[in-house]
């Protein structure tokens, strides 16, 4: 079934341009692996996805201190409403009593009715009771109330603690008028516009603090880091991005500013008179938080962000490894040796007339063209293990960490791309068996291999590998009309298992293309 010395026959009819052909797959590979892996391509991504990172947590950071700013300046205004109606329900009968009565009002608004009154604004957002978001909602209104009971909190983050929020010799003597018969002291005070820019300015102060102290705590920073994980963003990467509790504050206070001045200015030049005047107050309070915390994402059109997220995500190098290089340019000069080497080990002899001597001798067809299909698969095997080798020691130099290729997935992708030869070859194996004139065989197993690499060019186009942004869809339908489509480089590089089946296909294809290639030149008659 083999011969020694046919197969040396064919060695020295294809060695040279077997070996012109390797050396250039490898030396192209080798290229491409190496400038593509210096960094330029690694830096250019990770410096897209990084701005998209940092966009998206100051708008988060600026989304949040505007919400903690809203949640304190309400919430005092509701504790002045409880505490002056709770007051009012239970005022002293004699102005010795005042002192004692407006510290057990205060403690019991501050201790009982005010948590109380958290915890059901806290259920009507959907939060649990007991749970860390309704306990962040509580703890954010109350430190700028109750500011003694997180005095733990404020010198941690090397905060003055601010004064009590009831300025208590006031209000006595408020309360005091009360009793005396002058009705309503208590009302007018808390509704001045003392107070309300009192309110204001607590509010912006307290609301940078407490949100700059609870993003920078180290729970919450691991938490952030776990999200973060998918974008291969380590602890060292967020450090250097510099969100120290300085810089946090300072963005929230940006934020907060920015968005109060903009609310009391476009409020102030509202009708109050107009049936829709609560409606386009709330317009304004929603478009203010947009403009003031919009990420780079939110601020263009959906198509450009999601094109830009993806481009932040992409791992270019395996792009240019797996399905530029692999699937299309490392490709071409193993396809033009493939036509050629198919070519003149069967229908080329066929149609010199020198098969007509190697079949005078005692050499069997069957040995003829089992040592042709032998010889064309070994050297298309020896060539992909040429390029594996060359591919391996290039990772290894670049760094499979930087590349985000490992070598379990290099290695398939020449098995890949191996496999893909394999078919091909079959097709041509096949139509060299079956064809008695070189052009013939060349026009049609050539012509098809050749249009399957060029369809499988366009269809990259139209495939998943490229941006939503420049990809079109309508070429994706080249993707199927070639066998390279099956050689899954995504599937590969991304980790799964689909590649296995797709595989499986294109060995078949190829063992069906030499089966019935091998058994029409057995059969068939031959113009000896």
């Amino acid at each position: 079934m083999f011969s020694k010395a046919l197969f040396k026959q064919s060695c020295k009819a294809n060695g040279i341009m077997w070996a012109i052909i390797t050396f250039a797959v490898c030396f192209m590979l080798a290229c491409v692996m190496l400038i593509s892996g210096s960094g330029s391509i690694g830096r250019t991504v990770h410096a897209v996805e990084d701005e998209i990172v940092q966009q998206e947590i100051e708008s988060a950071v600026s989304s949040r201190a505007i919400n903690y700013f809203k949640l304190q300046s309400n919430g005092m205004k509701q504790f002045d409403d409880l505490f002056v109606s709770t007051l009012e329900n239970q005022l002293p009968e004699t102005s010795q009593d005042v002192q004692t009565r407006v510290e057990e009002v205060y403690t019991q608004v501050s201790t009982e009715l005010m948590p109380a009154a958290l915890a059901e604004y806290a259920a009507e957002l959907g939060y649990q009771q007991g749970s860390n978001e309704q306990q962040e909602l509580i703890a954010c209104v109350m430190s700028a109330i109750t500011s003694e009971a997180f005095e733990e909190f404020y010198q941690k983050n090397n905060e003055p603690v601010p004064p009590a929020y009831m300025d208590f010799e006031e209000i006595n003597s408020l309360v005091l008028k009360e009793v005396q018969g002058s009705s309503g002291e208590l009302q007018k005070y808390f509704s001045s516009e003392e107070h309300q820019e009192f309110i204001k300015k607590r509010s912006q102060s307290c609301a940078m603090i407490f949100l700059a102290g609870n993003i920078t705590a180290q729970e919450n920073v691991d938490k952030m880091l776990e999200e973060l994980a998918k974008y291969d963003i380590s602890p060292i990467k967020y450090l250097s991005f510099g969100y120290t509790y300085t810089r946090i504050k300072q963005l929230a206070a940006n934020s907060i500013i920015e968005y109060s001045g903009r609310f009391e200015y476009e409020v102030g030049n509202l009708d109050k008179s107009q049936s829709d005047y609560d409606e386009k107050v709330k317009e304004i309070d929603e478009q203010l938080i947009g403009d003031i915390s919009g990420s780079l994402l939110s601020s263009l059109p959906e198509e450009v962000a999601q094109a830009l997220e993806e481009i932040g995500q992409l791992n270019l190098y395996g792009i240019v490894v797996g399905s530029i290089f692999y699937k299309m340019a490392g490709l071409l000069l193993p396809i033009i040796y493939m036509i050629m080497a198919s070519n003149n080990l069967i229908a080329g002899q066929v149609d010199s007339g020198s098969m007509a001597y190697v079949l005078s001798t005692s050499t069997k067809r069957q040995t003829v063209v089992f040592t042709q299909a032998l010889f064309l698969i070994g050297s298309l095997f020896v060539m992909f293990a040429c390029t594996t080798v060359t591919s391996c020691i290039c990772l290894a130099i670049v760094g499979a960490a930087e590349t985000g290729i490992t070598y379990k997935a290099l290695i398939l992708l020449n098995v890949g791309a191996f496999l893909v030869l394999f078919a091909l070859s079959g097709l041509c194996f096949l139509t060299s068996c079956w064809f008695d004139r070189s052009k013939r065989s060349m026009a049609i197993g050539g012509g098809l291999s050749i249009f399957s690499l060029v369809a499988a060019m366009l269809g990259l186009f139209g495939s998943s590998v490229i941006p939503s942004v420049l990809r079109l869809d309508e070429l994706n339908f080249f993707n199927y009309t070639t066998v390279i489509s099956l050689f899954n480089s995504i599937s590969i590089l991304n980790g799964s298992l689909t590649f296995i089946w797709q595989f499986s296909i294109l060995l078949v294809l190829g063992l069906v293309g030499y089966i019935v290639g091998a058994l029409r030149f057995i059969k068939k008659d031959l113009p000896l």
